[in-house]
């Protein structure tokens, strides 16, 4: 998926689960969004990568993409990281942002293996990245989020 689908669908996430923000909302959906396109960093032609260009190439000549970043253990040990330094609106914020992006990417034609580099729990979907279904998939739910925040405000 490209990023702003990823964004669209995270922001969506994050308006479902928005109760687990505490109050401090901001903290949330900031984090929320940045780890919706983490996974990314082992991507260097990815947005993050582009911006992070070092990083991004180290990181995919050691694990490719969609390897271990687009796994739970990524997932996890991101959100687990979170909560023992920041406390729990950090790990919810990275929990649903980066596990959004694992949803969005295993209904890909390339998808993704949950469990990487295990290949027992690999999902593929039937969606082109960039391609015509996924620009309405961005559309639908960008509209949606427009309506969510519309009927909250």
């Amino acid at each position: 998926m490209m990023f702003r689908t990823h964004l669209v669908f995270a922001f969506l996430i994050g308006i479902i689960f928005s109760f687990l923000s505490q109050g401090n909302v901001i903290l949330f959906f900031s984090l929320l969004l940045i780890s919706a396109g983490l996974p990314d960093i082992d991507n260097p032609k990815s947005k993050f990568g582009r911006k992070i260009k070092i990083i991004s190439w180290i990181v995919n000549l050691l694990f490719k993409h969609r390897g271990i970043f687009h796994s739970l253990f990524f997932v996890f040990g991101i959100s687990f990281l979170g909560f023992w330094f920041f406390g729990e609106v950090v790990f919810w914020g990275l929990f649903l942002g980066s596990l959004s992006h694992l949803v969005a990417d295993s209904f890909t034609l390339n998808g993704i293996s949950f469990f990487y580099p295990f290949k027992f729990f690999t999902l593929k979907g039937f969606v082109k990245t960039n391609g015509k279904l996924e620009f309405v998939i961005f559309y639908f739910l960008f509209i949606i989020d427009i309506l969510l925040l519309i009927n909250l405000a």
